[in-house]
């Protein structure tokens, strides 16, 4: 028997009555929806892979945005060749970003998973670091090294934006990490990096729109950088990022690029989509119009 559309549920995600709700009110609604619940994150390729042997069309990714990044890179496989199924979200996580940049009604459950269901699907690109694929924001340096290493109680005693930053910064005693962007076509741009973010899509870190003006089919990753050099201050810092994109910053990048390399002098945390990294050499490029999204 044919399943055409498939719900990946994240297992802690089950059994939650909101979720049971959303899922009753969309086949109350007469549209056919196959739940499935791998046991752990390693099962999720396999579970994909059996339905779209099944026959399914649509696969639906129930969970944050690790779950997402977990059954897109299970339907994108090799990246080889364009996946025939079209993917779903139902965003169940706490920031729900990349769910956020599609513009989806995160707060009306039941809406977006009748949305995943029934959409038709778009291309967007798919971000390529390393071989590994994204298809949100790729978080460098402090940001994503904060987010793996930083007990939480330590998190709520600073507010947001650049200060919640800044302040871990100095609380954690971190100094910058340094090393070089390299373009191709363009001499080496050394600096001292504290953050940097690589946008497919906008929203990262619960919210903050890292990359204002990425697009998901333009076949660019949007670079932002924070970096630390003379005359560094947060007053300073906390101007620039009110107009990230202005070329005369000195203190905030930004570019839009179709591939790029970082290098740094000791291994620079990343998380990929919430998939923690941690490498020396980062090489980034895109998939253009490769994976088709419903939203």
């Amino acid at each position: 028997m044919k399943e055409k559309t498939v719900l990946i549920l994240h297992r802690k995600s089950a059994n939650e009555p909101y979720v049971k709700e959303a899922v009753k009110a969309v086949k109350k609604a007469g549209i056919k929806l196959r739940v499935l619940v791998p046991f752990n994150k390693a099962e999720k390729p396999r579970v994909v892979s059996e339905a779209l042997e099944r026959g399914a069309t649509r696969i639906i990714a129930g969970g944050g945005d690790g779950t997402i990044n977990a059954v897109a890179n299970a339907l994108i496989g090799k990246g080889t060749e364009k996946p025939e199924a079209t993917l779903g979200v139902f965003p169940l996580g706490t920031a729900n970003d990349f769910a956020r940049g599609l513009g989806l009604p995160t707060n009306d459950l039941s809406g977006c998973l009748r949305m995943a269901c029934t959409c038709e699907g778009r291309y967007i690109d798919v971000g390529v670091m390393n071989k590994r694929f994204f298809i949100n924001v790729a978080s460098l340096g402090f940001g994503a090294e904060i987010t793996a290493s930083t007990p939480i109680e330590l998190k709520k005693k600073f507010g947001g934006g650049a200060y919640t930053l800044m302040g871990m910064v100095k609380a954690m005693n971190l100094t910058p990490y340094t090393g070089r962007l390299l373009i191709p076509g363009h001499d080496p741009v050394a600096g001292n990096i504290l953050f940097g973010a690589v946008g497919n899509n906008h929203f990262a870190g619960g919210g903050f729109d890292i990359a204002p003006q990425a697009r998901l089919d333009d076949g660019l990753l949007d670079l932002t950088a924070i970096m630390h050099g003379t005359g560094f201050s947060l007053p300073k810092l906390a101007r620039e990022l009110e107009t990230p994109t202005n070329p005369d910053n000195q203190f905030v990048y930004y570019r839009q690029l179709p591939e790029f390399t970082i290098e740094a002098d000791q291994p620079l945390h990343c998380n990929l989509d919430g998939e923690p990294v941690s490498k020396q050499r980062l090489e980034f490029n895109t998939l253009p119009g490769h994976l088709l999204v419903a939203f």
